[in-house]
């Protein structure tokens, strides 16, 4: 049960879920409600990032592509589906790096102002982002017509 709590919590803390959504889950936890038994706080809320209230609800499941999608009044128009396990599997391939290569690249990218250690990213912590991913969303109209869209599904 403590699992589960902590799931719902982490969900409220996120943005994922309102308070009044994560109150309903908690309540239906403690009184042992069947819908939140294993993955309850998971299920509970729909891929939307709603409740599910008024529909069926769907496990939340990790996204498996991003998609940048471009078009251009000029008509140069873009279309690309990146596979996130590109991502996953870049990310498993930087322990093969030496670690003075591994120095040499995160000093490269604090100069470039991007200080971030990619030694220091653990597997949990990319299923985290990776899930996170689910509720990206970029959308751009610019000006001239020409519209932008980034998200994963």
């Amino acid at each position: 049960m403590g699992q589960e709590r902590n799931r719902i919590l982490d969900l409220l803390a996120g943005g994922r879920i309102t308070a009044e959504e994560a109150g309903r889950l908690l309540d239906a936890l403690q009184a042992g409600s069947p819908r939140d038994t294993g993955e309850g706080a998971a299920t509970a809320v729909s891929s939307e990032g709603g409740s599910g209230e008024g529909t069926s609800a769907k496990p939340l499941t990790a996204p498996k592509f991003m998609y940048v999608k471009v078009v251009s009044t000029k008509g140069d128009n873009v279309n690309v589906k990146i596979p996130l396990t590109l991502v996953r599997a870049g990310l498993k391939l930087t322990n093969l790096i030496p670690p003075p290569a591994m120095e040499q690249i995160n000093k490269s990218m604090a100069d470039h102002g991007m200080s971030m250690d990619l030694s220091n990213i653990k597997p949990e912590e990319l299923e985290e982002l990776i899930q996170s991913l689910r509720e990206m969303e970029i959308n751009v109209d610019a000006g001239n017509g020409d519209t932008v869209r980034v998200y994963c599904e």
